[in-house]
């Protein structure tokens, strides 16, 4: 993904809040990657998955038209949740992480009708088959 001057602050590096946006956008990616459109999931499904925590520790920055590349693992998988965690490097790079992080999103029932509205509920059984077979690696 290119670094865009909205992205940046005065200074011209990211500013800091930018990167919890990029790791939501790489997590709407995977879902594609692991054979399910998130606005399908979302909208089609009801099925939301909010974060209930993030975090980042910032370690290099990254500057107006740059590209970064934000890898996505998932670090572990619930009864009705999953962390997933964040590396992000220059493209290309392959040493130390500019900026690592992680968030926990719950899933959520978003269906209005239901009487589980916007409470967790279990992962569906064909999402987490297809969440366990990208793989789950140790954090």
């Amino acid at each position: 993904m290119s670094v865009r001057f909205g992205d940046c602050d005065p200074a011209g590096i990211v500013y800091f809040p930018r990167f919890f946006d990029f790791f939501h956008q790489a997590m709407e990616s995977w879902f594609s990657a692991i054979g399910f459109h998130y606005d399908e999931v979302i909208v089609g499904r009801r099925i939301g998955f909010p974060a209930v925590h993030t975090e980042a520790d910032f370690r290099g920055p990254s500057r107006f038209g740059e590209r970064i590349d934000v890898e996505l693992r998932v670090t572990s998988i619930g009864r009705s949740s999953i962390r997933f965690g964040y590396a992000v490097r220059g493209e290309g790079e392959s040493g130390e992480p500019r900026v690592v992080g992680a968030t926990v999103c719950v899933v959520m029932d978003l269906d209005p009708d239901s009487p589980h509205h916007r409470r967790g509920i279990a992962l569906p059984d064909d999402l987490r088959q297809a969440m366990v077979a990208f793989g789950v690696s140790d954090p």
